[in-house]
């Protein structure tokens, strides 16, 4: 035996996929190491941040994730044996940095959206996207496992790279947008995994089963959170790949206890001292952001929903114009704030072959043009501790604020408890 890599790739879902594995494996006595947006664990201990990576290597830890298997130094051979890799594998891993491996056991792959769009001369189109991520097909190993989204056209278009020996595990978000011919699939003996709510069902050629009802889990808020939903059905197919296709007999009563990281930027919520119900989370494009609104719009009944927002420095003024206009339709008022503010991060110098620029205030002020297209009630903060301020102070006991978190998660989730007077739900 040998330990196991699985690559985890897609434009949204891969950080809370990464840690909702980590934590299951961990309590079926696997050993793990995780590297994901913000750094890489071992056994669930942090081991080195997003900042330690860009300073040693000049990659965020997404890149060339197979780095950080160096890990596996530390363990003994019966350790290795029991252990599974989650790499979290961003864009950058289908330039000559790659994984950093090889290849791998399990290719995951959860969708392909329109985020980074005009970022490289090479990722015009959402094709684009999913030619530079096709590595995590092309380098599944003989005998290993393909998990992807059999609702996602461009994924299903490139089945055709996965090794023949291979075994395609796929799930469905959506019954009524399934690309992938899922009855020739399970008539030849495979295995479908269906989100029908807050259910998930397995599906054989034999019969169909409820695995699992994830409505009790507060981080799906009664299944009403499809995105939630979603990330689970897409770990419970994982988990199928895993363990060769048997599901853990325990894994159900797991999953009744697994919760997400307060600090995590995932989903965190928080209740102020006046009533008000705070959702810290780390959306990032358009689809993410729209839905979290969305969420928020559901769990308020009398009151309103503000939105605390900003977005990143490389995305083209096309792409933050229409973000701006879809999100302005998803909330009451928003406040924008910008990542880089000249006080608490202030604008480097890029190379000449990078096409964006670091400018205080740039951002915010074409993501609050675009959102003025649709909505009105916008107001543009630089730093987002004082845009904090101003969301707790106009925010009611009825209302439901959103905050979009920077890249220092723990600073932004203590300077929401903080202004807000908050603490944890």
């Amino acid at each position: 035996m040998e330990h196991k890599n699985v690559i985890i790739t897609g434009t949204k879902g891969k950080t809370t996929v990464a840690y909702l594995l980590d934590q299951i494996l961990l309590r079926l006595h696997k050993n793990t190491i995780r590297v994901d947006t913000t750094g890489h664990f071992v056994n669930g201990e942090r081991k080195s941040t997003l900042d330690e990576s860009k300073e040693i290597w000049s990659l965020v830890p997404t890149v060339c994730p197979g780095r950080f298997l160096w890990e596996l130094k530390n363990f003994t051979k019966e350790q290795r044996n029991n252990t599974v890799a989650l790499l979290e594998s961003s864009l950058g891993c289908s330039n000559p940095c790659g994984t950093g491996l090889r290849d791998h056991h399990v290719g995951v792959w959860t969708n392909v959206m329109a985020d980074h769009l005009g970022s490289t001369d090479r990722l015009k189109t959402r094709e684009d996207i999913a030619d530079a991520k096709d590595f995590v097909f092309k380098r599944i190993k003989d005998d290993g496992y393909a998990v992807f989204n059999a609702c996602d056209e461009l994924i299903c278009k490139k089945i055709n790279y996965i090794n023949k020996n291979s075994t395609l595990v796929p799930f469905v978000v959506d019954e009524e947008k399934i690309v992938f011919d899922c009855k020739k699939h399970i008539n030849e003996g495979g295995v479908i995994f269906i989100r029908r709510g807050a259910r998930i069902i397995k599906k054989t050629k034999e019969n169909e089963e409820l695995f699992y009802d994830s409505s009790n889990l507060p981080w799906t808020f009664k299944g009403f959170f499809a995105p939630s939903v979603i990330n689970l059905t897409c770990v419970i197919a994982t988990l199928y790949a895993i363990y060769d296709g048997i599901l853990p007999d325990n894994l159900p009563k797991i999953l009744d206890d697994i919760r997400l990281d307060h600090y995590g930027g995932r989903l965190t919520v928080l209740r102020a001292e006046n009533g008000a119900t705070i959702i810290a989370d780390y959306a990032h494009e358009k689809q993410s952001l729209m839905a979290v609104g969305e969420l928020a719009r559901k769990l308020t009944d009398k009151g309103k929903t503000i939105g605390v927002v900003r977005l990143a420095y490389d995305r083209t003024d096309e792409l933050i114009d229409e973000t701006g206009q879809a999100i302005g339709k998803s909330y009451d008022s928003l406040v924008v704030y910008d990542k880089i503010d000249g006080y608490w991060r202030k604008p480097k110098k890029l190379s000449s072959r990078s096409r964006f620029v670091q400018e205080v205030g740039r951002i915010s002020g074409l993501l609050s043009a675009a959102i003025k297209k649709t909505n009105e009630n916008v107001t543009t903060i630089l730093r987002e501790d004082k845009a904090l301020e101003e969301a707790a102070r106009i925010a009611g006991p009825d209302d439901t604020v959103v905050v979009i978190v920077n890249d220092d998660i723990k600073r932004s989730i203590d300077w929401i408890r903080e202004k807000f007077k908050a603490d944890f739900v």
